[in-house]
């Protein structure tokens, strides 16, 4: 679970002098000091399963011009930021063994039909490389064309990562595996961005319970649990690229940066900063509605990690949340910006009839959009 201990001071490494004493005093005020706040979140390696070898083959389909995904494979499992990522999350080694390519896209194209074609080939075809049932490291990682005509399910998907089971290629049992997906919007940069998001997904959470690896997996009681940020590059969604030989990958959230105090993506840039809030009350509240409806407050303290001018806030409802934002239609006082010990209040609102319903938002901090969440259930 992730802690809820308010922080006093978290500048444990790498803080400078940054703030100037009084000018009357002309005494050193010493470092940046965050604002107290509840601590950021760490993910938990569960029962420690990752890819620690992982061996990717990469499938299209056809007419698909495979040369820049293909180099970018190659290059991605040999950079210095797969291996950095690796020292924490017990990577050692990756190689791009194969590329293969599956039958045209069924029409329209969901995610059951990707995966019936990828046990298709596991199961049918004996030139691809197979999964193994003990000990895999098998990663099939597959781009769909842009032009794909998909589902509504499917419908603003960039990627996702999974797990599939096949039987009958090995003679212990069904095999699990994973599979990483990635829709090409027709750049070659931000396509292969995605795809190594879904792959360091997929490599250090390549399955589901019991065998699955490092997420952040919040109580019932906290309102992250309303959050589908789970996996590591997903928590760091919105950071700036770490550039490596010219090619850009996804900063990926560490829990030795999160534990120091420090902007919580990796690898680390020059000049990171990471602004914030933290919400009192931090729980999930509950609350009782009247025929006119009711509606909660939270008290917003702003944090950063260094000094920043003045950030602005947002509101969006999370993924789950049973009631729209113009349902809890959010409002800011004094105002919607914020800073290092400012404190701004919430409100949120719950419509008559909402017995039951879970009102859940996401408060979002700056250009980056860096997410705290906020909720509330309605009471019979």
């Amino acid at each position: 679970m992730w802690r809820f201990v308010p922080v006093l001071s978290v500048c444990l490494l790498a803080c400078g002098d940054n703030r100037a004493g009084s000018p009357e005093s002309g005494l050193d005020a010493g470092p940046w000091q965050p604002a107290p706040h509840v601590p950021l979140p760490i993910v938990y390696p569960h029962t420690g399963t990752v890819l620690d070898s992982m061996q990717l083959v990469t499938l299209t389909y056809p007419g698909y011009d495979a040369t820049g995904v293909l180099a970018f494979g190659d290059a991605m499992v040999g950079s210095e930021w797969y291996h950095a990522i690796g020292n924490e999350y017990g990577m050692s080694s990756a190689a791009a063994v194969q590329h293969k390519v599956l039958p045209a896209p069924p029409v329209p194209l969901t995610r059951s039909a990707i995966a019936a074609q990828i046990l298709d080939l596991v199961s049918h075809n004996p030139d691809v490389i197979k999964p193994t049932f003990d000990k895999n490291e098998v990663l099939y990682l597959v781009y769909v064309p842009s032009g794909a005509l998909r589902d509504s399910s499917l419908s603003g998907v960039r990627g996702y990562h999974d797990m599939l089971t096949v039987t009958g290629i090995e003679p212990q049992g069904p095999v699990r595996f994973p599979i990483a997906i990635v829709f090409d919007d027709g750049s070659l940069a931000s396509t292969t961005l995605q795809a190594a998001h879904q792959v360091i997904d997929a490599v250090t959470n390549p399955y589901v319970k019991p065998n699955d690896g490092w997420y952040a997996d919040p109580p019932d009681t906290d309102p992250w649990c309303r959050l589908r940020r789970r996996d590591i590059a997903d928590l760091c969604e919105g950071e700036a690229a770490y550039v490596d030989n010219n090619t850009a990958y996804p900063r990926v959230y560490s829990n030795l940066a999160a534990r120091a105090g420090n902007p919580p993506c990796a690898p680390p840039l020059a000049g990171d900063v990471w602004s914030d809030v933290t919400a009192e009350p931090s729980q999930i509240q509950y609350l009782s509605v009247g025929p006119a409806g009711g509606e909660i407050k939270f008290k917003l303290t702003g944090w950063s990690t260094s000094p920043l001018p003045d950030w602005k806030l947002h509101v969006r409802a999370a993924e789950t949340s049973n009631l729209s934002i113009e349902d809890m239609d959010p409002h800011f006082a004094p105002g919607d910006t914020i800073n290092n010990s400012a404190t701004v209040q919430l409100t949120l609102r719950a419509p008559p009839d909402s017995v039951g319903a879970t009102g859940a938002v996401e408060v979002l901090s700056g250009a980056n959009q860096h997410p705290w969440a906020i909720a509330f259930v309605i009471k019979p």
